[in-house]
């Protein structure tokens, strides 16, 4: 709380596509490292607005704009995940679930989507 009343620059610094604050002060190859892109999310304006880096990669892609907000904390998590197991980045994996299964599809959605909001909103 005394964080929002302060209005701390990590705080404040909410990525423009998955809205998790962003890690300002770690490896620059880190998915949640912050960047500054320009987007056109700020009310049909294009403009300068803080990404992470996972994030800004994922955002140009031609089906960032159906996804949800769950799907995107899931994509986020899920990379987050592979980069501290020092494992390789897949963007698009399907979260590590065979494309029919969509019973697990959605429960392994949900598990990566929690872990990206405990991982960024518990930073510090």
């Amino acid at each position: 709380m005394r964080h929002g009343l302060a209005q701390c620059l990590t705080c404040g610094s909410r990525c423009a596509y998955c809205d998790l604050p962003v890690l300002l002060t770690s490896e620059r190859e880190h998915p949640g490292y912050g960047v500054v892109e320009q987007v056109s999310d700020l009310g049909g304006l294009p403009g300068l607005g803080l990404l992470h880096l996972f994030c800004r990669d994922s955002a140009r892609s031609r089906s960032a704009a159906r996804r949800g907000l769950v799907v995107r904390r899931a994509y986020l998590g899920r990379a987050t995940e592979r980069y501290e197991a020092h494992l390789p980045l897949r963007p698009y994996d399907r979260l590590g679930v065979c494309p029919g299964d969509g019973q697990r599809w959605r429960i392994a959605k949900m598990r990566y989507a929690c872990k990206a909001c405990r991982y960024y909103t518990s930073s510090h």
